[in-house]
């Protein structure tokens, strides 16, 4: 189990050195935000956020066309993937340490478990709003894996469709509407 968990960490950490790489070389630099909506109700956000601001026009890079909004999805998706990976090398480290005990390792397994799950969850919810319509989307966890922020790539966000989102978001990532909230980002 630990080599396939071992091989899994690796593909993550090499898919983001690739991302770190290709904004180096292409100079592009973009930070991301996310703030969570701690409320108990749904949150519908119909204008687009201004959670991190990029430019909308097309940069041309090395003979092909890539949007800064590609760019802005791209670099949250990257900062998501590497938040779970880092949790999950936190809990593989303490699987492994020598000095930990029994209980310490039984509880950074079920968080092992609980992590690639999440993550695993995260991937068919985000491919599962794509197929939509929406060229790009990304789900946001916060910090507590609890609530749930979905980036969706358009200009217009009619309430109907949130909705739509969050309910898909909701059945494959198995939590209550309640703790997802939808954001355009064009």
């Amino acid at each position: 189990m630990v080599k396939r968990q071992t091989v899994w960490l690796s593909t993550m950490m090499v898919l983001s050195l690739m991302l770190i790489g290709y904004y180096t070389m292409n100079n592009q630099t973009s930070t991301t935000s996310t703030n969570p909506s701690n409320s108990t109700t749904p949150t519908v956000t119909t204008s687009p956020t201004n959670a991190t601001q990029v430019s909308n026009q097309t940069q041309e890079t090395t003979g092909s066309n890539v949007s800064s909004a590609d760019n802005w999805y791209n670099a949250l998706q990257a900062s998501v993937n590497n938040e779970i990976s880092q949790r999950i090398s936190n809990d593989q480290a303490i699987i492994a340490n020598n000095n930990a005990s029994q209980a310490q390792i039984a509880e950074a397994q079920k968080q092992l478990g609980e992590e690639e799950a999440l993550y695993n969850s995260l991937q068919q919810a985000t491919q599962a709003v794509i197929a939509e319509g929406y060229k790009n989307a990304v789900i946001a966890p916060d910090k507590n894996q609890t609530t749930f922020t979905v980036y969706v790539e358009t200009n217009h966000l009619s309430k109907a469709d949130a909705v739509k989102i969050m309910n898909i978001v909701s059945q494959q990532l198995d939590t209550s509407i309640f703790n997802i909230s939808v954001k355009p980002h064009a």
